[in-house]
């Protein structure tokens, strides 16, 4: 098992390609249901937050789904279709930068800490 690990040169990258392509639509779900407000409108138990908060979360969601989107579609082209690596020659290791992954969690957890934070404030 010393021997070189034969990699799927297609399949894999575009899967990948794919599951970012997934994340990005559900960023801009999320971004867009921030402006749907409460399910029960008029509930005593979860404070509906402000129109400008609502808008804010959208818009740091979109602003979040775009950047992402402009990496991974530059990334992807950089990349001969997540085949070769111009600088290694080899095939890339990831489709993405590790930086996008940690701009999405700490986006997410910006996005959640404000949401939570506004909702106390609210009550």
């Amino acid at each position: 098992m010393s021997g070189p690990v034969d990699r799927d040169p297609g399949l894999q990258p575009e899967r990948t390609l794919l599951s970012w392509q997934r994340t990005v639509i559900l960023l801009i779900l999320v971004g867009m249901l921030f402006m749907r407000g409460s399910l029960v409108p008029e509930t005593p138990h979860i404070p509906e937050l402000s129109m400008s908060v609502r808008a804010t979360m959208m818009t740091m969601s979109l602003v979040l789904a775009g950047l992402l989107a402009l990496h991974v579609r530059h990334r992807w082209r950089r990349l001969g279709h997540g085949t070769i690596d111009p600088a290694s020659g080899l095939p890339p290791t990831n489709v993405a930068s590790p930086w996008a992954m940690v701009t999405v969690s700490v986006g997410v957890l910006v996005l959640s800490v404000v949401l939570v934070v506004a909702t106390v404030l609210a009550a």
